[in-house]
């Protein structure tokens, strides 16, 4: 049986862990996310606290795909055709709002520290146990982005995959700010909260373009150009379709809904171009990810 790199994990294993996957993400970052900001608090460590709002990022981030599967995966109904996957955007929207004000009044703290230290005004360094939480954050981001890509990969999960990329940036942040700690011990007492401003600004933009993707899907924003020639280029190879007239998309949750007018041969009938327009639609949900629904309009071409 095939076996997997990470600890000898079979495929059957791994396929069997991914419905527990999410789960574990949203404990691991919440877990991280809560020790950092104790032992940055405590410790007095802006560059560790900022690093807990990665993790609480992290957190909500993963909580709201695992909470979306469950609620935007149910099938459309009477009251909602085009299912219920934009419960996903108002929540990454509400939650970037949310973590965007936090990182905000970090920033402007940070930025006091550093300025009231090249003003002369010396501040207290962090206790060392900060440095000791940021290398104990580094390990297990990395681990769990090991654990997630595994799974993720196997199972072909865009969700996971994204937890784990997110996962591993968070193991490269943490050893930064285990950096930054143990320089500001040693007397460099600006590189701690120096780094918490890097940290927030970076912040700040992810928050922003969450904030920005979620408003274009809620405002039934289209997809991008490439996806949409793609869709075009599949739908022409489909037997009987002559010209692809328009392309009309939207996102709803992970899926990307399509709504089209095709031109075919004027001699068909209308059950003919019933036909083509079905097999368009499975063409499409076969070839291209995401499809969740194709809707085809068939009109005549008169040459």
């Amino acid at each position: 049986m095939q076996t997997l790199p990470y600890k000898n994990i079979t495929y059957i294993q791994c396929m069997s862990c991914e419905k527990k996957a999410g789960i574990i993400a949203v404990i691991a970052n919440f877990a991280l996310a809560v020790f950092k900001l104790i032992v940055g608090i405590l410790s007095g460590s802006k560059a560790v606290i900022g690093d807990s709002l990665y993790s609480f990022k992290d957190f909500l981030t993963s909580l709201v795909v695992f909470v979306g599967i469950n609620i935007s995966g149910k099938p459309p109904d009477e009251n909602h055709p085009y299912g219920h996957g934009k419960i996903e955007f108002v929540a990454i929207f509400l939650v970037s709002l949310l973590i965007m004000t936090g990182t905000f009044f970090l920033f402007i703290h940070s930025v006091k520290d550093v300025w009231m230290i090249f003003k002369g005004i010396d501040t207290e360094p962090p206790k060392f146990i900060a440095f000791w939480a940021a290398i104990i954050s580094m390990v297990a981001n990395y681990r769990l982005s090991e654990y997630l890509h595994c799974i993720g990969e196997k199972t072909k999960s865009p969700s996971l995959l994204a937890s784990a990329k997110h996962n591993h940036s968070d193991s490269v942040s943490s050893a930064f700010v285990a950096a930054a700690v143990l320089l500001t011990t040693l007397g460099l007492h600006f590189v701690d909260p120096l780094v918490a401003v890097i940290e927030t600004v970076d912040l700040i933009f992810l928050c922003f373009f969450m904030i920005k993707d979620s408003l274009r899907s809620l405002l039934d924003s289209s997809v991008e150009g490439k996806i949409i020639k793609k869709i075009e280029a599949t739908t022409l190879i489909v037997p009987g379709v002559k010209r692809v007239v328009s392309v009309y998309t939207r996102k709803i949750g992970q899926q990307i809904w399509v709504e089209m007018i095709v031109k075919i041969d004027h001699r068909l009938t209308i059950e003919e171009g019933h036909k083509i327009g079905k097999q368009i639609e499975l063409t499409l949900k076969k070839r291209m990810n995401n499809i969740g629904g194709v809707y085809v309009s068939v009109e005549p071409l008169v040459l």
